[in-house]
């Protein structure tokens, strides 16, 4: 369907006011379910992977990650593997993560904007989010590589993941051979990087160096391939969704400009120096959070997630034969409106207790999936998105240099932010 392709938000919509929650459709010839609503979102994730196979529906993701990596493993083995990610991910080294984050913030905008100029969200949003994300999980070392070129890998590998992927994910094609180029070259970047820890005998404390002492149950060490593949799906697949909400949230500040004085004030009083930055005075950060879920909810980066039945699967009165695709979307059941109130209206206040409307039902808000497939990163992400606009508050203003209707959701990738361009201005403070 060209609306499903060009305007998958409206699309869903459109399919849950004309047919209910379920609602059938032809996806590049494949039969396919339309799922919207958070009782069909639970069922959804919750099902079990025998059931709704992520694995057959995600294979565009193997050429980037790698194969027997995350969904292309077997199930025992994906849960290996990330059991390797959690200790990276557990408070305690959150804590930690804080004043990484706010370092890198404070440089990039010293650096990268000056007093004066404009930039890009996109830009600003996945720059700054892979500088955060690649100092706190990967350390000084891998960070001190990022350049114009690891830049350009980072690029062909995003280029590959469009609609045609889904389906032909080996296709001949330039953009993925240039994605198989760019692993590879990937796999040798973090192959020296290991290498070398291993000669001089270094133990850093970071994610990297947790991938090189892991050991599977059997107790093989990982190869180098899939050390890459592992820091692809924590880390650069992360980013790019922490950078498109950080894109959204910089061009929702100047579009909702009402909230900004009780934002600056809950900045000043939490953190009145830039050293005084950390994981206590961010978790703090109640109405930064709710700005920036807010900016989730009505622009997640994940605008369609999918399953593709292995056998037939059941929900209420309906039976979803076998070899059908399942899709739900998290941009269109972010916008129902027995969920969310005046779903279109930008409200962080609708977080907020005793409102709390995202907890009327565990699955009303999906961007970062549901139950056993919720993102392992989601603190990791609301925690670097709330440094980096810690500083942005306290150091910028911002203002759109186009007209703010013009700032629209970009669906040619998998990840979606605002279409370029979306330019913003700043000036320091």
């Amino acid at each position: 369907s060209r609306e499903f392709s060009k305007a998958p938000t409206s699309f869903f919509l459109r399919g849950e006011r004309t047919h209910g929650e379920l609602f059938t459709f032809n996806l590049m010839g494949t039969p396919a379910v339309g799922m919207l609503g958070p009782e069909a979102n639970e069922a959804f994730f919750r099902a079990p992977d025998t059931v709704l196979c992520p694995k057959e529906a995600y294979k565009i993701m193997t050429p980037v990650f790698g194969k027997g990596i995350a969904y292309d493993a077997e199930p025992a083995i994906m849960d290996e593997q990330l059991a390797f990610l959690y200790p990276a991910l557990k408070p305690s080294s959150l804590e930690r993560y804080a004043a990484l984050m706010a370092e890198e913030a404070e440089t990039y905008f010293d650096r990268r904007w000056g007093d004066e100029g404009t930039i890009d969200a996109n830009d600003f949003g996945n720059e700054l989010t892979m500088y955060t994300s690649s100092r706190s999980l990967l350390g000084q070392e891998f960070r001190s590589k990022l350049d114009s070129h690891f830049a350009e890998l980072d690029h062909d590998l995003d280029a590959s993941l469009t609609p045609l992927g889904f389906f032909f994910p080996n296709l001949p094609i330039p953009r993925f051979r240039a994605r198989d180029r760019a692993r590879k070259a990937l796999v040798k970047l973090f192959g020296d990087i290991v290498d070398a820890r291993r000669r001089r005998g270094a133990a850093e404390d970071d994610l990297l160096q947790a991938l090189i002492d892991a050991r599977y149950k059997d107790g093989r060490a990982l190869t180098h391939d899939e050390i890459t593949g592992l820091i692809l799906t924590i880390v650069f697949a992360g980013h790019h969704t922490s950078g498109a909400i950080t894109a959204w949230t910089a061009i929702e500040l100047v579009r909702h400009a009402e909230h900004l004085p009780t934002l600056r004030a809950e900045v000043e009083a939490l953190h009145p120096t830039s050293a005084s930055t950390t994981f206590q005075s961010l978790k703090r950060a109640e109405r930064l959070e709710h700005f920036i879920m807010e900016t989730e909810r009505l622009h997640p980066p994940i605008v369609v997630m999918l399953r593709k039945c292995q056998t037939d699967f059941a929900f209420r009165h309906w039976r979803i034969p076998a070899g059908t695709m399942l899709l739900t979307s998290p941009s269109a059941s972010h916008l129902m409106p027995d969920t969310f109130r005046d779903p279109l209206r930008f409200d962080p206040t609708r977080f907020a207790e005793p409102r709390a409307e995202h907890k009327r039902h565990p699955y009303a808000m999906i961007s970062f999936g549901g139950g056993k497939h919720r993102c392992i990163g989601l603190h990791f992400a609301y925690l670097q998105m709330k440094a980096i606009i810690t500083i942005l508050l306290r150091r910028f203003d911002l203002t759109l240099e186009q007209p703010a209707e013009s700032y629209v959701p970009g669906y040619d990738f998998m990840l979606v932010g605002p279409k370029k361009p979306a330019v913003i201005r700043y000036r320091r403070r």
